[in-house]
């Protein structure tokens, strides 16, 4: 695994979706369907799009992410088959560390149903065609977007959200954009619009995405304290993101 590393974002970036599909060998892509129909027998999964980043360009005033299409079993694939390097599923994504008005840095434990259930992370996720304003993606919008779903709060709730560092490595060598949000809520008003989320899912039958809301007190005690004592398993930016946060 490659060590994870926090880039400052000092220049923009920009995210360009490319119209024609990742094209995979044969071989490789006869090895894909018959994963995706083992691991996914029960439905568990949706094979939507993907984006793979299929060329990095990078000048003085900005840095290019040239997208393809591609999709999920493609993705789960190269997450779950180790020593893969050719035709991988390399994807960027957005996620944002919430902060609180009486600031409590908030993070959620992912839910049985996910690909990573109990495993901690920022809210974020994936980019969707949704995302899209022409050929570009508007990353904060996604961090956003996903934000609204997973913690139950509307918009309005966000006093700013804000990129900080574009992260690299990691498990598996993904991209990932980093966001700190910051919210008119106090922690104990965001439990409870959370709780209220998860209480309207479970009477119609779904699940949300977190079962439970970590927070943690803003400041260096408290973070040491969380990151020394911690023993759950964590997405591979979080201490990382959380020592720089200090």
């Amino acid at each position: 695994m490659k060590p994870v590393m926090l880039q400052v974002v000092s220049k923009p970036i920009k995210l360009i979706l490319e119209n024609n599909y990742m094209q995979l060998p044969d071989f490789f892509q006869s090895e894909v369907e018959a994963f995706w129909s083992s691991h996914n027998h029960d439905n568990r999964f949706t094979n939507g799009e993907v984006f793979h980043i299929d060329e990095l360009k990078e000048t003085d005033q900005e840095m290019l992410f040239y997208l393809k299409p591609s999709n999920y079993a493609h993705y789960l694939y190269s997450v779950r088959t180790k020593n893969i390097i050719d035709n991988a599923c390399k994807v960027i994504y957005g996620a944002g560390l919430v902060e609180t008005k009486d600031s409590y840095f908030v993070f959620g434990v992912m839910n049985n149903h996910t690909a990573y259930p109990g495993r901690l992370q920022c809210v974020g996720g994936g980019l969707s065609r949704s995302d899209l304003q022409s050929n570009h993606f508007q990353m904060q919008n996604s961090v956003l977007r996903e934000m609204t779903e997973e913690l139950g709060i509307d918009l309005n709730c966000v006093n700013s959200c804000s990129v900080r560092f574009l992260k690299t490595g990691g498990d598996y060598d993904f991209l990932a954009l980093l966001f700190h949000i910051q919210l008119n809520l106090t922690n104990n008003e965001l439990e409870d619009e959370f709780n209220k989320m998860s209480e309207a899912s479970i009477a119609i039958g779904e699940k949300s995405e977190f079962v439970r809301l970590v927070s943690i007190k803003n400041e260096p005690s408290s973070i040491n304290d969380f990151i020394n004592n911690n023993h759950r398993p964590s997405v591979d930016y979080l201490i990382p993101l959380l020592n720089k946060m200090k």
